[in-house]
C-alpha cells in the first residue's frame, strides 16, 4: 500500500503542477457482458467463496483475518453513494457488508489488495482526474496492487452485478471475470487448490493452474497475465 503511495508521487512529479485534469477513458465491456454479470451474480456463491478466502488465511496464519475491517449496513452504502453517479450494486454491497475491506500488508487475494468503501471512494475520484490513466468512470476499483486494480461496474443500468476489469496504465484494459463472484470463486479455488501457495511469509503462485481455473469460472474471457 505505501509502494502505491511512491508510485502516485512519482506520477504527480512527472507531470508537474500544470496538468490537472484527466480525460475520461471507456473500458470495453459489451451489452452481452453486462447481461452475464447480472444473470451470474450468486449470493450464496459470493459468501462461500469469501468465508473459504478467510479460511485459508485462518490455516495458514498470514494475518490477514485479524486485519478485516467489520462489514457495513447496505442502508449506509447507499447513502455514501448518494450523491454519486457511480452507484455500488447488490454484489459490491453484498462485498463491503460482509467486510469493508481490510488493514494488512498482506492481500486478500492473489497479490491484490481489498479496499474498503472509502478507500474505494477515494482511490476511483483519484483515477478519474489523474491526467495519466483514462479511467472510466462506470467502474470503481475494488482490489488493487500499486498501479494495478481490479473494477466492476457501477454505471447506468446495473443494479445487481457487473463485469470486472484488469487495469494496468502500460496495458489495455480487459474484462477478465464476468462479475465480483466469479473473481472471487476464481481466487477461493486458486487458493485451496495450491495454484496459489503461502510460503515464506508470501503467496507464491502457479500461473499455469491460475490460468486454468481462470478460464473454468470465467469462460471466453481473457486471463490478464502472461502464461509461459
Amino acid at each position: 500500500m505505501c509502494n502505491r503511495g511512491i508510485w502516485r508521487i512519482t506520477l504527480a512529479a512527472a507531470l508537474g503542477s500544470a496538468l490537472l485534469a484527466g480525460c475520461k477513458g471507456e473500458f470495453p465491456a459489451s451489452s452481452s457482458q453486462l447481461r452475464a454479470a447480472e444473470g451470474a451474480y450468486n449470493s450464496e456463491i459470493l459468501k462461500r467463496s469469501l468465508r473459504d478466502i478467510e479460511a485459508w488465511h485462518i490455516e495458514h496464519q498470514t494475518g490477514l483475518s485479524d486485519s478485516l475491517r467489520n462489514g457495513i449496513p447496505m442502508q449506509s452504502i447507499k447513502e455514501a453513494f448518494s450523491e454519486e453517479e457511480c452507484k455500488p450494486n447488490d454484489e459490491l454491497q453484498a462485498l463491503w457488508s460482509w467486510r469493508n475491506g481490510e488493514q494488512s500488508s498482506t492481500p486478500f487475494v492473489w497479490y491484490h489488495d481489498f479496499l474498503s468503501m472509502k478507500e474505494a471512494q477515494s482511490e476511483y475520484k483519484w483515477l478519474l482526474i489523474n491526467p495519466l490513466i483514462r479511467w472510466d468512470p462506470n467502474y470503481i476499483p475494488v482490489f488493487t496492487f500499486e498501479g494495478e486494480w481490479y473494477a466492476t461496474y457501477c454505471g447506468p443500468g446495473n443494479k445487481t452485478s457487473g463485469p470486472v476489469v484488469h487495469f494496468f496504465p502500460e496495458d489495455e484494459p480487459k474484462v477478465t471475470h464476468t462479475n465480483v463472484t466469479t473473481f472471487l470463486s476464481t481466487m477461493a479455488e486458486a487458493l485451496n487448490s495450491g495454484a496459489v501457495s503461502w510460503k515464506n511469509g508470501a503467496m507464491v503462485e502457479d500461473v499455469d493452474k491460475l490460468y486454468r481455473i481462470h478460464q473454468k469460472h470465467n469462460s471466453g474471457l481473457e486471463f490478464p497475465y502472461y502464461v509461459p
